[in-house]
This record gives C-alpha cells, structure tokens and sequence, in this order.
C-alpha cells in the first residue's frame, strides 16, 4: 500500500503490499533515520523523493505544489527549517505526509486537509504511523472500542480521527506529530477568499502542472466533474456506471472534449484478484468499504497506461450546493423541496449535526459534538461554516467519500482534487452556506461558464441556469425515478440494489 511507514512495515497487509509492487516503488530509510519505508509513485517522483538540507532529512509520500512548483521538496524543506513550520500553509495544494529527522529525532508532518489518512499508535513507545490501522493493530494493546463500534455499524464509517481501537487515530489533518507530541500548524484565511467567478481560473493553474497526456477526468452526470471540465483541458476522460443510463448518457455528451474518451458499465472489469483482502486491509477498523471501486480504477489503469494523473470533483457538490447541511428522513426530504427553511429556522451546529446523525444513540452523539466541538472552536466560521469544515475533514468527507477518491485511486495514480486546493477552499469554506443549499451558489459559479455546460441537464433533471426555486420539486421527480425505474438508477443505488438482493439470496 502506498504510504510512509515509520516504526513499521507493510508485511501485516500482504495483498495490498502486492498491488504496490505493481504500481509503485518502496525506499527503504537508512538506519541512521530509524526504521521506516515510503512506497510512492514512480510517475510522480523519478527519483527518490527525499532531501538533505542543512543536516535535516526529508522524506515525502505523496505529492505537492509550492511557491508555483511541483514537489519542490527541497525548497519547502528549507524554508520549513529557517522560517518555521507556518510555510506549509503556503502549500497550494498537495496530498502528502512528510518524514521530518533534524538529526536526532524523527516527526511526521500532516497535509493541510488530511488527504494522505494516515494513521498513528499512541500506545508505542517511539513515533509510529501507517497508512493502514492493520498494519499497527495489536489485539493485546488495542482494545476494540464498543461505541465506536456501534458507530461504524451505523454510520458505515467513523468521524473525528477515531478508530474502533483505542490507541489508534488518525493523524490529524494540518498537525506535525513527534513522539506523544501533536502540534497544529494549520489555519484559515480571508485574505485568500476570491470572487466565485475566479475559482475556474485557479482550477486551470492546478491542472497546467501535469502534461495534457499524463491526466485523465472522470466525467459523471453531476456538476462537480463538469466544473473541472469547463475550467480546463484534458487528453483522456473516462465515465463508469449501469449501462445506458443517465450517468453514461449525460456524460457522454462531452466526449468531443476529450482526444480519447471511454464509457462502460461499471460491473464488466472483473474484480481485482484479491480485491476484499485489499478493500478488508485498507478499510480496517475505519469504514466499510464501496464493492468494485479498486477493480474499476485498475480498469482505467489498463486502459489509459500513459496516465497516471487522476482529477477528481472530490466533494466538489459540499461547496457547489452545501450538501452536507442535508440529512435524512421525512423532514430531509421537505427540507429539500423547500431549502428556504433552514435560513428561516437558522439551526445551530448542534441541531444540525443531531439531523443529520439522527441514528446515533445519545452518548454516541455527545462523543461526536463534543469532538466537533473540539475541532473547530478556534476556527472564524459561523455553524454552517463549521459543520461543513467538519464534515470535509473529519465527518463524511473526510472519513468516508475519501475512501475511494484518496486511498483506493491513490494506489494507481497522484489523485488530485481541485476543491481542495487552497485558495478554492478558503474561498468556498468562507462562502453562506444558506446561498449554498439554495442554489445561489451554484448559479453564481455557472454564470459565466459556455452554454456548451450549462445547457445539459444533470442526472437530477435540473440545469446550472435552471431557475432556483424550481430546482427542487424536479431533483424530488427525478430521486423517485432513480429507486423506481431500474434504468434511471446511477452506480450507487444499482450498487446498493445487487448488496441487497445478495443479502436477501443468503437469508
């Protein structure tokens, strides 16, 4: 499995240890530095992706854009050890962990929005991280955390940076770990907002450090990969989903921007051989995996093996039209048809996290308040605001939705996602999420783009331009569609639909 491993190997997770040596390459740290490994893309990094400045070592898993270069890791290394480590938060984007050693110690420095999920164990005595918690379990000293459990069996996945073991978390995004020692370096800031007009153009900046040939889109009937697309240019695209419906149909009206596009139905590639000990390896004690995820992405692999640059709408509908103020249930769904509601009910954090967490019992719901609590109370946002920034970094986002767009598409290719890049996120972070819900942002975003993306309907029925207080009654129309009429439904209801005739075939 790509990742930095500090005080550990990958011996624990042999297949996805196996998948690596197919893809990726593995340095093994010198002993002066202590026992570690980095397995990283050879694509990404020709050489070695390690530096010396000043008797420091440096060594990165991942990728990264600074002072307008790509992985100019000794530059960043420099400025880290003479102005301190503040300077990351000028990286402008990246998906990366660094291994830090100033000659007799050993620290572990986190991306800005925890893209990289790792993973460290509190209870050793030295500094030890992974990419995966198997790698680090050990059932005599991690305990299985029952409420945590109970958690997971619920939600499909944790929040915070927990784990169902205790002494095991993720690392904390924007933070540097030394041994039993976490410091934050991240923060937010207003001076990076810029007008919602502009964010198409720092999209295009991102996307100019890659050759045309080395990056693929997954294009799909929604808007957030449409947005990536209308903002810049690509060689190779690709979209997945059931055959002959709307996923593929919509898509497919924007091959033409494409030197070479491809569509299929996503249940043809056969599974990886050993595709559930890998989705078991890389999901252990955090989430249940998505089916059929790491055969399509080695699929696309086949198929485009010039490629190894993957852009991804990761999250890109959170910004575009604040869904993760959404929750379910009967008043959901009234909230949906009439989002005007929650600007006229002005909810708190707290009920809002309680709707859209309804299943979790009441102490299981004091356990993720009081960490949200704990993560954003220094942070200059409003409710909305912040249950937002959580949801990205440590709710459904950022333990959940990255699953398949940061780790499984990680093993194959440098996963980039433009709504994470900085100045787009301080941006769109600041935005009023009631405008968001309401679809006023997504019309000031749309604004100006070609009439060539606007005038496609999405897979919900509506259009960019489609007048907003209309937008909800045709998503209601269309959300019926996709449960009742097996043609309609996208990847994800036709996924749920097989894992439940499954279930019912075993009962």
């Amino acid at each position: 499995m790509r990742g930095l491993y500090i005080n550990c190997d990958d011996s624990h997770i042999p297949a996805s240890a196996e998948l690596a040596t197919k893809y990726s390459k593995t340095y093994i740290f010198p002993e002066t530095l202590g026992q570690g490994q980095v397995t990283y893309c050879p694509n990404e990094w020709p050489e070695i992706p390690s530096c010396s400045v000043e008797n420091n070592v440096f060594i990165v898993y991942g990728w990264f854009i600074y002072k307008d270069e790509r992985n100019n890791l000794k530059q960043l290394a420099h400025d880290i050890i003479n102005i301190g480590s503040e300077v990351i938060n000028e990286v402008d984007a990246g998906t990366f962990l660094i291994y830090w050693w100033d000659g007799k110690h050993g620290k572990v420095i986190v991306d800005p929005l925890g893209l990289s999920t790792h993973y460290g164990d509190l209870y050793a005595d030295k500094l030890t991280v992974a990419p995966s918690v198997k790698v680090l379990h050990k059932e005599e000293l991690h305990p299985l955390n029952q409420t945590l459990q109970n958690i997971l069996t619920k939600k499909q996945h944790l929040f915070g940076d927990f784990t169902i073991y205790d002494g095991i978390e993720r690392l904390t995004p924007g933070c540097i770990y030394s041994n039993k020692e976490k410091e934050s370096y991240f923060s937010l800031s207003k001076a990076l907002i810029k007008p919602l007009s502009e964010i198409g153009q720092e999209i295009d900046a991102l996307a100019s450090f890659w050759p045309m040939n080395e990056k693929i889109l997954p294009i799909s009937s929604g808007l957030d990969s449409r947005f990536i697309l209308a903002n810049t240019s690509f060689d190779n695209g690709f979209t997945y989903g059931p055959e002959d419906s709307p996923e593929l149909n919509i898509a497919k009206t924007f091959e033409s921007d494409f030197n070479d596009y491809y569509s299929y139905d996503f249940g043809t590639p056969p599974l990886y051989k050993k595709e559930q000990q890998v989705n078991e390896e890389m999901s252990y004690g955090v989430l249940k995996p998505i089916e059929r995820l790491l055969a399509n992405y080695v699929h696309v692999k086949e198929r485009f093996n010039q490629v190894h640059v993957f852009f991804d709408g990761y999250c890109g509908d959170v910004f575009q039209r604040g869904t993760f103020l959404n929750f379910k249930g009967l008043q959901g769904e009234l909230f949906k048809i009439f989002p005007w509601y929650y600007s006229l009910l002005n909810w708190d954090a707290k009920k809002i996290l309680s709707k859209r967490h309804s299943t979790l019992s009441e102490d299981e719901f004091l356990l993720l308040f009081k960490d949200f609590t704990d993560k954003t109370a220094s942070l200059e946002l409003n409710d909305t605001q912040k249950v937002t920034y959580y949801e990205f970094l440590f709710g459904r986002g950022g333990r959940y939705a990255i699953f398949g767009s940061n780790i499984l598409s990680a093993q194959l290719f440098t996963v980039v996602s433009p709504f994470a890049q900085r100045k787009i996120f301080n941006t769109v972070i600041h935005q009023n999420f009631y405008e968001g819900i309401t679809y006023k942002t997504m019309k000031a975003l749309w604004k100006k783009m070609p009439i060539k993306y606007t005038k496609e309907k999405v897979e919900s029925g509506y259009r960019p331009k489609t007048m907003v207080y209309i937008i909800p009654f045709i998503q209601i129309v269309f959300r019926v569609m996709f449960h009742l009429i097996p043609s309609r439904a996208n990847y994800g209801v036709q996924q749920r639909r097989l894992a439940q005739k499954k279930l019912n075939k075993n009962k």
